[in-house]
């Protein structure tokens, strides 16, 4: 009968690295039930990382998607909310004016002229809103409130149709000078001439705000407030009579620009939908490809707590071996 014993030293080194690879595996196991992951991701997935690279890089892409999309959103929430806002003005002061088209008399035309160069200041206002920290009507000049401010147009506007004596004449003064370059284009805009850039909100899908100051359909408010404002201009001395044909003239004008504003804040809708809905979409991606990545990294913790437990009463009873080992000696073993 052949027997093997191993000499104290031997034995301690084993009791040691014994002791020693117990604590590693109890402070790995530990890590994993803190962090909810396996410690060894490579033993998880057999060494090859292919899957969870791809699920990575497209989380990432679509972090960035979803954060393009929540500022898309906000920036076109901005421009929906100015639209709104200006269109309620054009529609409380047409109906006035309407109301009031037959029997209008020269001093209800001097009070619309009141109040068109007060909503002419709210309507540039408006354009100049910011959100988010950018200007949301001067093109790619985000940083540049677009609209000079309403004295410099009505002082342009007063030498442009000076010496016009009839309403039609006026009016249409009025017209050209906002649709030429040279009128509204140099005196009152500031913003950039070059639209924003559209934006990527997922794979292969584009949203576009490309909403300015001096696009004609929403110029079209101001020339309706600002031909209501020259009726008060005294430097014109202009007659009742012109006076109240420009008056009513001016609730057919708010009725166009009424039409232009729901036009654009159709456009904007329909941009909010589809960003509402490309929304919906990443994040549900995102949700399912958090779900398969979990999987794959994830540790079950009902297991790693069975396997903890276990190689701590191991190290208990390597406590307890070593222990008792050390109180052997020859007396006690003769004895």
């Amino acid at each position: 009968m052949i027997i093997k014993s191993y000499g104290d030293m031997a034995q301690h080194m084993f009791l040691r690295s014994r002791n020693a690879e117990l604590k590693q595996n109890i402070e790995t196991l530990s890590g994993e039930l803190a962090s909810g992951k396996v410690a060894n991701i490579t033993s998880r997935l057999g060494g090859d990382f292919t899957y969870l690279s791809d699920i990575e890089t497209t989380l990432a892409r679509l972090e960035s998607h979803m954060v393009a999309t929540g500022e898309a959103k906000l920036f076109a929430t901005g421009v929906q909310g100015s639209l709104e806002r200006l269109q309620s003005n054009v529609i409380d002061m047409r109906d006035d004016v309407l109301a009031l088209s037959t029997t209008m008399t020269a001093t209800d035309a001097e009070q619309f002229a009141d109040r068109g160069r007060l909503e002419l200041e709210n309507a540039i206002s408006t354009f100049n809103s910011w959100s988010g920290g950018r200007s949301l009507f001067a093109g790619t000049a985000t940083s540049t409130s677009p609209l000079n401010d309403g004295d410099t147009l009505m002082t342009d506007l007063v030498a442009e149709v000076s010496g016009l004596t009839t309403s039609a004449d006026i009016i249409q003064a009025v017209k050209d000078w906002f649709a030429e370059p040279a009128g509204f284009g140099t005196v009152m805009y500031l913003g950039s001439t070059t639209d924003l850039s559209p934006v990527e909100v997922s794979d292969g899908e584009r949203v576009s705000i490309g909403l300015r100051a001096d696009d004609p359909d929403l110029k079209h408010s101001l020339q309706s407030f600002a031909i209501a404002a020259l009726v008060g201009e005294a430097s014109l001395g202009l007659t009742d009579e012109v006076k109240v044909e420009i008056g009513r003239a001016v609730g057919m004008e708010l009725a166009t620009s009424n039409e232009a504003l729901i036009a654009k804040q159709a456009d904007i809708g329909f941009i909010e939908g589809q960003l509402e809905r490309v929304e919906a979409r990443n994040t549900a991606t995102e949700t399912s490809l958090s779900i398969a990545k979990n999987k794959l990294v994830s540790a079950d913790p009902y297991e790693v707590h069975t396997r903890l437990e276990e190689a701590q009463l191991q190290l208990e009873s390597l406590y307890s071996v070593t222990a008792r080992s050390a109180q052997l000696s020859l007396l006690r073993y003769m004895s």
